[in-house]
């Protein structure tokens, strides 16, 4: 499967482009790498250090699965995950820099509300500005795979 390799080198070009970018006294960022393991984040002004701490931390829990970087925001703002149930497997969503736990949620829920292939999706978790994280067990929400499919009025 080329996939993996495909998003290791997008993943390096975007680091390169980011780092070019990046100001030291700007606003604190956050980065995400995921693995099949989970996802992790760092947050840093510098969105290289932050990916490379995030993809350091991903290295260290998933063995030898490989670790991709995937999101970055700045101003880090307040971020969560859900995972994304598809009928054969899952992904997991990042949402960062919103304003607040209600807008993760918000954003979460259109995430889930507008990707036909979803079955199922569940919070995970919940990051405030400060970098704490809170784990969520109780929000989820049917995906439009499981929604019955409109039907027409019949014809007279």
């Amino acid at each position: 499967m080329r996939l993996p390799f495909l998003a290791g080198v997008l993943g390096a070009a975007f680091l390169t482009v980011l780092s070019a970018a990046s100001a030291a006294d700007g606003p604190s960022g956050i980065a995400f790498a995921q693995a099949e393991e989970g996802t992790f984040f760092c947050r840093d002004t510098d969105p290289a250090k932050a990916f490379a701490c995030a993809l350091k931390q991903c290295r260290q829990a998933a063995g030898q699965q490989q670790c991709v970087a995937t999101r970055w925001c700045t101003p880090a703002g307040w971020s969560g995950t859900m995972i994304g149930w598809l009928p054969e497997f899952h992904v997991t969503q990042i949402v960062c820099g919103t304003g607040g736990a209600e807008a993760v949620t918000a954003a979460l829920k259109a995430l889930c509300e507008n990707t036909p292939e979803y079955s199922r999706c569940d919070v995970t978790s919940i990051i405030d500005p400060d970098g704490r994280v809170t784990e969520v067990r109780d929000v989820s929400w049917p995906g439009p795979l499981t929604k019955p499919p409109a039907t027409s009025a019949p014809a007279e």
